[in-house]
């Protein structure tokens, strides 16, 4: 090992020397580097070589060279004024002339030399590590950073064949050859290719494939706009063939693509908002619209994605603009199309080809959007009209449904309409015709029907709610919430604590309730519990708050999450600050509570908190 270790430094002689020689380390500095570099070689060159030691290495050489590439330039300025002054002082023609060709910078192998070694410890450790990916990667990063760009090709050649099941290392690698100094096409092309070989079904390999081809059809594009004159009285299918030549391989690229994955939706989307990227590109969105069209007229989303694709044809002035150089009968056929909004036509058309709940949500959803957007515009009543025309028959046919989502947007629609009755109605007919309601309608018929009727709501709502459902203890927080409002301790109200202390510990995580519009709103179950606490002290003292305290706490499996930690920590300070303000402080209660703390909070930093505080405050057996 001593042998080779050696060797390897002999040959590290010249460079440093030559950094020495030129001032930009001192003797004692190169002594260091070596002295480091000869415990970093013994390291590498052990029968169980860690990563760790490669990296470290690695780290230190990079600092070295960041440190070298700072000297070496101000050992250039300082050079470069001395040669001005120089010059100023012989004011000479020649010396002028000496001075420039002086000027030219020789390479100097300790430039670099530090780079060449980081690399070198690169393919160490990647032949050492080589299903380690992310040695690849960050070499390939080095790389990019020193602009080596030949070796960086050979890193990612290197990486594919390790790990040819990785997207990202062939849209990498045909990146480089593309956005390169090669600037090289065949390449690009011939990489992503051989990735869609050997990743048929990867949806980024084909995406980033078709927008490579767009990159170069528009390259190719600003090239013939640069050395062609166009023709100024050039036909419109001229320019609709001259359309199709320029992005004829991105659409064979979207066949492919279309062909071998071809059962979804969302794949083709994305190629849509890639062309939204480039300019003049309809043909290639009507194709893309289309074949979502034929492919998935049964699916909500393709028929929103029709219904956003007219949509923005309008916004961006493609229809609907009539011309005083149109014909009298395209200003009819145009003036006709505004009498029957597309947009508002493929939402039609949706609805009464998918008879779902799905449908009819994304629907509205839609149109509600696209209002919004309507009246920002401006535009006129009559399209407004056509819209909320939709919107009503949309309910008409909503009436009977099945879908919780469905019933809630339709009553928050009539409550933004102000027809409050109408709203408690319909929230209220759906809740009590279905046989399974999500705990939000309950709530949101809660929110809207009279104060005194909301308990008996939840308390229906329980009953129709299973045990085993985390809506049965979310229902359940709401009601508790009802009954502390009442400022009443009775016994319901200590029936409703049990239950909640019975079924949490099995739901903690999934109770989380927002945004139901109840006064009395209980996001949380620890929160229930503090507003229990402190609303029993408030009427009855610290004897009912004990009671409660150590209900939960000592009867109650607290199981700590990220979800409910804030929770818990609050509850218990409320407990011990309670026990802190008693007259006479029972120190015996107050080392149970720390003590409680210090086994809930076991493994996590606020463990040395309570330690602490229970030190300081002195509280021992």
């Amino acid at each position: 090992m001593a042998e080779h270790v050696q060797a390897a430094l002999d040959q590290m002689v010249a460079p440093l020397k030559d950094l020495m020689d030129r001032n930009i380390f001192s003797s004692s500095e190169i002594k260091a580097i070596v002295a480091r570099r000869r415990e970093s070689e013994y390291l590498l060159r052990r029968v169980a070589a860690r990563k760790a030691d490669f990296l470290r290495y690695i780290e230190q050489e990079m600092a070295l060279e960041r440190l070298r590439e700072l000297r070496t330039l101000q050992r250039k300025r300082d050079h470069r004024k001395s040669q001005q002054k120089w010059n100023e002082d012989e004011n000479d023609d020649d010396n002028d002339d000496k001075t420039k060709k002086g000027s030219k910078e020789k390479e100097h192998i300790g430039d670099v030399h530090i780079v060449q070694h980081i690399h070198l410890l690169f393919v160490r450790a990647i032949r050492k590590f080589r299903s380690d990916l992310s040695l690849h990667l960050e070499h390939a990063e080095f790389c990019k950073q020193q602009r080596s760009w030949t070796r960086l090709g050979r890193v990612y050649s290197e990486a594919l064949q390790i790990f040819p099941r990785q997207p990202g290392l062939w849209i990498e690698a045909a990146s480089h050859e593309f956005f390169g100094p090669a600037r090289n096409i065949r390449n690009a092309r011939v990489l992503l290719q051989r990735g869609l070989r050997i990743n048929g079904k990867s949806e980024e390999l084909w995406l980033q494939y078709f927008m490579l081809e767009m990159h170069y059809a528009q390259t190719l594009k600003g090239r013939r706009q640069i050395l062609v004159t166009q023709q100024k009285d050039s036909t419109e299918t001229k320019e609709e063939s001259s359309a199709e030549e320029e992005y004829k391989i991105p659409s064979i690229v979207l066949k492919n693509a279309f062909q071998a994955i071809s059962s979804s939706v969302q794949f083709r989307l994305k190629f849509m908002d890639a062309c939204k990227q480039f300019p003049q590109v309809d043909l290639l969105m009507n194709f893309i619209q289309e074949s979502i069209t034929n492919d998935f007229s049964s699916e909500p989303e393709s028929w929103i994605a029709r219904a956003l694709f007219e949509a923005e044809r309008q916004n961006n002035g493609l229809m609907n603009q009539v011309s005083k150089d149109d014909t009298p009968k395209r200003q009819r056929k145009k003036q006709k199309t505004e009498d029957n909004d597309a947009v508002i036509s493929v939402l039609r058309d949706a609805i009464e080809e998918i008879k779902t709940d799905e449908m009819l949500l994304q629907a509205y959803r839609f149109a509600e959007s696209y209002l919004k957007e309507l009246h920002h515009l401006g535009m006129d009543g009559g399209r407004i009209k056509m819209v909320l025309d939709f919107i009503e028959d949309l309910w008409e046919r909503a009436k009977d449904c099945k879908s919780c989502d469905l019933a809630i947007a339709h009553t928050d629609y009539l409550v933004n309409a102000e027809q409050q009755q109408k709203a408690l109605e319909r929230i209220k007919s759906f809740c009590t015709t279905q046989t399974s309601v999500p705990s939000k309608a309950w709530f949101r018929w809660a929110s809207l029907a009279p104060t005194q009727s909301q308990r008996g709501i939840l308390e229906t709502a329980l009953k129709k709610t299973t045990m085993d459902s985390p809506d049965h203890v979310k229902i359940l927080l709401q009601l508790f919430g009802s009954q502390l409002e009442s400022k009443e301790i009775d016994a319901k109200l200590h029936d409703t604590l049990q239950r909640i202390l019975l079924l949490a510990p099995k739901t903690t995580d999934d109770v989380i309730v927002e945004d139901t519009g109840l006064s009395f709103e209980l996001s949380t179950i620890h929160e229930a519990f503090l507003a229990f606490l402190l609303q029993s002290y408030e009427k009855s003292g610290l004897t009912a708050a004990r009671k409660v305290y150590s209900a939960v706490l000592f009867r109650f499996t607290t199981v700590l999450s990220e979800r409910n930690v804030d929770g818990v920590e609050k509850f218990v300070n409320t407990c011990l600050d309670l026990e802190k303000s008693a007259p006479e402080v029972d120190k015996k209660r107050l080392l149970r509570l720390y003590d409680k703390a210090l086994s809930v909070f076991a493994g996590t930093p606020l463990e040395d908190v309570y330690r602490e505080r229970r030190n300081d405050e002195a509280v021992f057996d």
